[in-house]
């Protein structure tokens, strides 16, 4: 390893996303699905999102790096999260934007068949989908959307900007927040230049860890966030904060 190189001790610290072999050009294409914005600095070799936050690398892992920095055995390649220094407009907490990058590096995780490090990142991420909407919808209309997938769903603590949906017998719960809670600065990188509209948001919350959700829930929570989505011409989203494409994007990998 080279003088001063310090990449075993930032892998080590995470959070890491571990790869058995190069996914090529399939990281890039999850990043721009993660954030349209997303660009990659070459001088400082780390891929930079529009939430604040950095993933560094690629990193290729020789044996002893991996023994140092504690990866499994057979790792290729690493890449490890970073907040990034912001500046004023766009300030976020540094804890937001390490949360972010955790579950961004979960979410690559995922979808290229790696694993991540410390292994027990957001260990009981429960299972939700977001739907993102410059339109709203009335009520109504949002619990005759979401009936077929959900139930019976009755409105719950209703307030000026915001409210809930439950039943007796639902699959799922819903949260509402109107667009005067909305903040760009927290909005996911995903919703793209979208995100600098005040936007309507809908949770809809499996009430599991996404670990442990069976099948048919995920598949029909995201069901209806892609009924919703449809219904309100917004975008459905991932508990990770990657776009929804279809129904098994929310059963457990």
């Amino acid at each position: 390893m080279r003088l001063f190189d310090r990449s075993a001790g930032k892998l080590a610290a995470g959070p890491t996303l571990v790869l058995p072999a190069d996914p090529g050009p399939a990281l890039f294409d999850e990043a721009r699905r993660y954030d349209p914005g997303v660009r990659y600095s070459t001088l400082l070799r780390r891929l930079i999102f529009s939430n604040g936050v950095l993933l560094r690398g690629p990193v290729k892992v020789t044996p002893a790096v991996a023994r140092e920095a504690g990866l499994p055995e057979g790792t290729a390649l690493a890449w490890y999260a970073l907040a990034a220094l912001q500046g004023h407009r766009e300030r976020r907490v540094h804890d937001a934007k390490a949360f972010d990058g955790e579950l961004l590096v979960r979410g690559l995780a995922a979808r290229l068949g790696g694993t991540t490090h410390p292994a027990s990142l957001q260990p009981k991420l429960a299972l939700l989908a977001s739907v993102y909407s410059e339109r709203g919808l009335p009520t109504e209309q949002v619990i005759e959307a979401l009936r077929p997938y959900g139930g019976e769903f009755r409105v719950e603590d209703r307030k000026a900007d915001s409210y809930s949906l439950t039943g007796e017998k639902t699959h799922f719960y819903v949260a509402y927040w109107s667009p005067r809670r909305y903040r760009e600065s927290d909005a996911p990188a995903a919703l793209g230049p979208v995100r600098s509209r005040p936007l309507h948001h809908w949770d809809l919350h499996g009430g599991v860890p996404a670990s442990d959700a069976p099948r048919e829930l995920g598949l029909k929570v995201g069901e209806a966030a892609l009924a919703l989505a449809e219904e309100s011409g917004g975008r459905a989203l991932d508990m990770f904060g990657f776009p929804i494409g279809t129904p098994d994007d929310l059963v457990p990998r």
